[in-house]
């Protein structure tokens, strides 16, 4: 019985999402909004009553105070902040678009359910509504959008600041030497952000006589690269 519990609450929020993404009006959630949902007053903030998927979230906390819920309502409306400037007409055009193309085999809303919830925080929340709003103004594809908020919830938050601190010129070379990252470099590599290529190591002859031949091994070099999603990533978060 829990268990089909769990199952509805998580059908009923994905469609409470959808249907907030497509007809609540996100341009009055802003950063006020978010500051009373992390001071816990949220209860009687009209504003957010009128967001379908929190005032079930709301309905939760009034007979249970779930920790759980409190943090990913805060996720949630960080995440909703970033949509307030797109015009609803768009969000719906688009969203109901993906929703009804059977390769995606999930609706919007299902789908952001999970990226938001696995998300470390608001602060991780808010970049990937950047990211989301970014894909509604066509400057990522659904599909990129998808692997970028990935890339997000698998690396930590400072280290993807210092990633976005990192200047173009400093890629191409062995790592980021010289800019005290060095061991961020795995794991920008791992999360998907940076690729390497590795120079094959160099054998050559520096010495020949009729007793010995001397060899000397040049090392080869792993030069870091961004990878394209890397890059769109980069762009976004720091315009």
């Amino acid at each position: 019985m829990k268990e089909n519990n769990g199952i509805n609450k998580t059908s009923k929020l994905s469609k409470s999402l959808g249907k907030t993404l497509i007809q609540s009006d996100l341009s009055k959630v802003t950063g006020a909004v978010l500051e009373t949902l992390i001071e816990e007053e949220f209860i009687d903030n009209e504003i957010v009553k009128s967001i379908p998927i929190i005032n079930i979230l709301f309905g939760v906390r009034k007979t249970c105070k779930s920790v759980n819920d409190i943090l990913f309502s805060q996720k949630l409306i960080s995440f909703l902040t970033e949509l307030s400037k797109i015009d609803s007409n768009r969000r719906q055009e688009i969203i109901e678009r993906i929703d009804s193309e059977p390769k995606y085999n999930q609706k919007v809303g299902n789908k952001l359910l999970h990226i938001i919830n696995n998300s470390q925080d608001y602060l991780t929340s808010k970049d990937i509504g950047k990211l989301f709003a970014s894909f509604l103004e066509g400057k990522l594809n659904y599909p990129e959008f998808c692997k970028a908020s990935l890339i997000l919830n698998r690396v930590d938050y400072y280290d993807l600041q210092d990633f976005l601190q990192i200047p173009d010129e400093a890629y191409g070379q062995n790592g980021t030497e010289g800019l005290g990252l060095e061991e961020n470099d795995n794991f920008f590599i791992i999360a998907g952000l940076c690729s390497y290529e590795a120079n094959v190591p160099e054998v050559y002859k520096t010495q020949i006589n009729k007793y010995e031949e001397v060899y000397e091994v040049k090392e080869g070099e792993a030069k870091i690269h961004r990878t394209l999603i890397g890059s769109k990533i980069y762009k976004i978060l720091n315009n």
